[in-house]
């Protein structure tokens, strides 16, 4: 896992003199002393940590805590579990109401076109995008090279930021795997890939 797209910045030894000294980790509570290496956590609204908030953490602390969020597992077909339940309920609510739309949700979307991919690692010659940006670092990432890869849009786990499915978007290879520029961890990817032609006409729309 690269720390420092989840924002997090580790110091050099702490000098005697830094402001931080005196402070609480925020993880164990003890105090930060001349010496210790630490991290801090920006704001969510910004990208540079801010020492003002207090938010500053022994590097060990850090480390510890996101290796045993790692060794958990995301159960196989949360997403597909998540996203059946939700067209489940809207399914329900469409026979009372006496609907007839071709699709009841973007959950009944989804599961009627799209698919379960799984993760690979980021290609060579692929960088990682901006964080929390993930529909712009993908179809950046397919109209930029058509030939290799395809937009795709749906929704994954990330345990590093949420412990629930969350809505996402993502690229596929020729192999129909896993091209995400966004996450460099994710798992339970399920997905619409739509066609460069589409995506094109989107964004045009949206930009006029």
């Amino acid at each position: 896992m690269n720390l420092r797209t989840l924002g997090l910045r580790k110091s050099s030894p702490l000098r005697a003199d830094h402001p931080g000294i005196g402070q609480r980790c925020v993880l164990c509570k003890r105090a930060i002393r001349a010496g210790d290496r630490t991290g801090l956590v920006p704001p969510l609204d910004s990208e540079e940590p801010a020492l003002a908030d207090g938010l500053i953490c022994h590097w060990t602390c850090i480390e510890s805590g996101l290796s045993r969020l790692r060794q958990g597992e995301t159960a196989a077909g949360t997403t597909r579990q998540f996203l059946e339940s939700w067209a489940d309920a809207f399914s329900r609510q469409a026979v009372a109401g006496e609907r007839c739309d071709a699709y009841t949700s973007e959950a009944d979307f989804i599961l009627k076109n799209g698919r379960s991919f799984e993760y690979a690692t980021l290609p060579r010659g692929v960088r990682m995008g901006r964080s929390r940006e993930c529909f712009r670092n993908a179809a950046t990432l397919a109209l930029r090279k058509p030939d290799i890869y395809m937009y795709v849009e749906g929704y994954a786990v990330n345990r590093w930021i949420a412990m629930h499915t969350v809505a996402h978007a993502w690229c596929i290879n020729s192999d129909n795997l896993v091209v995400d520029p966004t996450w460099d961890e994710g798992a339970e990817y399920f997905g619409v890939p739509f066609r460069h032609d589409y995506l094109r006409r989107v964004l045009k729309a949206r930009r006029d």
